[in-house]
């Protein structure tokens, strides 16, 4: 099985569009991240323990994603955060724990804590505009966003990121203000 989603992520040039992408193999049971350079060993680690604390049935198989290096700039690992939830979902969509068919007409962004709190961008006034420029527009017509009900009243299609995953236990969305408060700052 294969995948892939579209993710953004905060940059001091703004919102940025990055893809991920994975697949899985019946090669040695086992996940692996590659694209964010120091930050895979912990996102993986993260990603497997939220998944192994809440008993989700992983198949025993061999899971590969990456963040397209070619979309990212030099980046910090305070921008790159953004990226977990995305990887996460692909992780569980790769492992079939996701009702939905597929990701690759979906756009999300956020970041992780180990208790379990998923922790999403504030809507983005301009992220439709942005996302004008960066699809085309057959593909911006199809387009769905992962996020909270916030971004219901935008021109894209939401999926509500709290039922997508109300099956698994132990799951927290709020929404993290402290990007709109380093805009105000800045």
């Amino acid at each position: 099985m294969e995948t892939q989603v579209k993710a953004y992520y905060s940059s001091p040039e703004g919102l940025k569009f990055v893809t991920i992408f994975g697949y899985t193999t019946k090669g040695v049971p086992g996940l692996e991240i590659n694209g964010i350079g120091k930050l895979s060993k912990n996102v993986k680690e993260k990603l497997i323990f939220l998944t192994r604390s809440r008993k989700l049935p992983l198949p025993l198989r061999r899971f590969v994603i990456c963040v397209d290096v070619n979309d990212l700039s030099e980046q910090k690992i305070e921008n790159l955060k953004w990226l977990e939830f995305p990887l996460l979902l692909m992780f569980w969509f790769l492992g079939g724990m996701i009702p939905i068919s597929k990701l690759n007409d979906c756009l999300c962004s956020g970041w992780i804590a180990a208790n379990g709190n998923i922790y999403q961008m504030p809507k983005e006034s301009n992220l439709y505009h942005l996302a004008q420029q960066e699809f085309t527009q057959e593909n911006l017509a199809e387009l769905k966003i992962i996020h909270q009900p916030e971004y219901g009243d935008d021109a894209f299609w939401l999926i509500e990121s709290s039922l997508l995953l109300e099956h698994i236990p132990r799951l927290k969305f709020c929404i993290d203000h402290s990007v709109q408060l380093k805009k105000m700052k800045a």
